[in-house]
């Protein structure tokens, strides 16, 4: 067998499915097929089950032990690259969508100035996606919030930012700072509860004696922002998020009353990963950005 062989076993067990995964591979279905069975010929059992398409027992032991010879051999190649030439490095980054219109065109041409021949990659999810992208090793840095598992997990904090809350300016609300009872009867545009923001809404709505009326839940923030310039209802915004986008004067943000929430923004990866020094290097222009 060889590292191919792996790959491919690799991501049909993340698929499932033949013609998903050889679409994935750049190969064609009958090559995917074959290399499969002659992997399994070679080890004396089948990994997949044919009808349904679904792992084996053998095949569930076969890909854990897969998955680490492809990482160990990744972080091998990494190690080497830094000591012939550091700069031939491939870096995966996750943030979320906004983040990335906004951080890393200046990040990345300052990077780009010291190693132009790393490849950087970008995986734009929300949190909750990220945090398992991160868990399954498919991306070596997260700019997101830190991570709760400071035992297998670094969170380096670059900033902090306001969270404020974002109603639509034909309400005409004109306090100084927002009082959250004012909209217990008013309609709320929800991110996810897998979500910070939208643990934070609903958490602070109900310390604020109400259960808030949502008019929808969706999973990004230029969402939540074109719904409220258009009056459907209000949410909290993160202050670097309004700094960058907010320039129609449709959407008033305000501090919330009593509570005057915040959150950190850091950078995250994993202890047990090997970082290479392109990697280290980012986040010194993230901590100078910031």
């Amino acid at each position: 067998m060889n590292l191919n062989q792996l790959k491919y076993i690799s991501v049909t067990a993340e698929e499932l499915n033949i013609s998903k995964a050889a679409e994935k591979l750049y190969i064609s279905q009958p090559s995917l097929s074959k290399s499969i069975k002659m992997l399994e010929e070679e080890i004396g059992a089948e990994i997949f089950t044919r009808k349904p398409f679904q792992l084996t027992y053998a095949g569930e032991i076969f890909i854990k032990w897969a998955n680490q010879v492809l990482l160990s051999h990744k972080q091998v190649s990494q190690r080497i690259a830094d000591i012939v030439n550091e700069k031939e490095v491939k870096l995966t980054i996750g943030m979320s969508p906004y983040r990335g219109t906004f951080l890393l065109p200046d990040i990345a041409a300052k990077f780009k100035e010291e190693y132009p021949e790393c490849n950087l990659t970008l995986e734009e999810h929300p949190t909750d996606i990220l945090h398992k992208m991160l868990d399954e090793e498919k991306i070596d840095l997260m700019i997101d919030i830190p991570y709760g598992d400071p035992a297998n997990y670094e969170s380096i904090v670059v900033a902090r930012e306001k969270i404020l809350l974002g109603i639509p300016r034909q309400w005409g609300y004109n306090k100084k700072i927002a009082d959250l009872t004012d909209f217990k009867d008013k309609p709320f545009i929800m991110l996810t509860e897998h979500q910070f923001i939208g643990k934070l809404t609903r958490k602070l709505c109900l310390k604020s004696g109400f259960n808030p009326k949502i008019f929808m839940e969706c999973h990004n923030l230029e969402t939540v922002y074109s719904m409220i310039k258009r009056g459907f209802g209000v949410s909290f915004i993160p202050e670097m998020f309004i700094k960058n986008i907010e320039k129609s004067g449709e959407m008033e943000c305000y501090e919330i009353k009593d509570f005057y929430p915040e959150r950190e923004i850091a950078v995250v990866y994993n202890k047990n990963k090997y970082l290479p020094k392109p990697a280290i290097r980012l986040i010194e222009i993230l901590k100078e950005s910031f």
